[in-house]
C-alpha cells in the first residue's frame, strides 16, 4: 500500500513513492500471509477430497455391487468435470474476483463432497462427482490468481511451493485418516 505525498511532482516506482524531495517505502501489509495460508488449507483440502474416494472405493464397490469398469467411470467423472471447467473456473476470478469467486466453487464442491455419501446408484454417483470436479477445477486458477495479486514478486514461487506442498500433504496424510473414519463409521 502507498501513502499519498503532498508534492505535485509524485511518480510511483514499484512499491516506492517518488516525490522531488524524498522516497517513502511501504512495508506490505500481512494481509498476504492470512489470503497465503487460506490458500494453502484451499489446496490441501482439494487434494485430500480427490483421495477420499480411492480410499472408500473396496467399500462403495462391494456396497453397491459395481464392477472395477463402473468404478473407473465415476473416478473419471471427476477428472472429466474438472478437465472442462478448469478455463471457466479462470475465467470466473477474472470477472468476479477472487474472494467471491473461490467462496462460490468452495460451496460447490463442498456440497458435492457432502452430497457423495447420499447416492444411490452408478448414475448418480457418476453425476455427483462430475459436478464436484466442476466445482473444484476452479479452485486452482482462482488462488493463484489471488496469491498473483496479494503475494510480492519475490515471494510468489515460495509462496506457490508452501501451497503445493500443502496440497500433497493433505493428499498423503488422508488415506490413514480416512481408513481410520471408515473404520469407526463407515463409508
Amino acid at each position: 500500500m502507498l501513502r499519498s505525498c503532498q508534492s505535485a511532482d509524485v511518480r510511483v516506482l514499484r512499491g516506492a513513492v517518488v516525490t522531488d524531495q524524498v522516497i517513502v517505502e511501504e512495508r506490505p501489509s500481512n494481509v498476504r500471509r492470512h489470503i497465503l495460508w487460506l490458500t494453502v488449507a484451499i489446496y490441501m483440502i482439494t487434494y485430500m477430497d480427490r483421495v477420499v474416494i480411492s480410499t472408500a472405493a473396496p467399500l462403495i464397490q462391494k456396497d453397491f455391487n459395481f464392477s472395477l469398469e463402473t468404478m473407473g467411470w465415476i473416478f473419471s467423472a471427476f477428472q472429466i468435470g474438472y478437465a472442462l471447467c478448469q478455463i471457466p473456473g479462470g475465467w470466473l476470478g477474472d470477472r468476479f474476483g477472487a474472494r467471491r469467486a473461490l467462496s462460490g466453487v468452495v460451496i460447490w464442491w463442498s456440497v458435492f463432497t457432502a452430497a457423495t455419501a447420499t447416492m444411490w446408484s452408478a448414475g448418480s454417483l457418476f453425476v455427483c462427482r462430475l459436478l464436484f470436479g466442476m466445482g473444484e477445477a476452479g479452485s486452482f486458477p482462482i488462488a493463484t490468481r489471488a496469491l498473483s495479486r496479494w503475494m510480492l514478486p519475490s515471494e510468489r514461487g515460495w509462496a506457490l511451493g508452501i501451497t503445493h506442498a500443502g496440497a500433497r500433504l493433505g493428499g498423503a496424510f488422508t488415506p490413514v485418516l480416512v481408513a481410520f473414519l471408515i473404520a469407526s463409521l463407515g463409508w
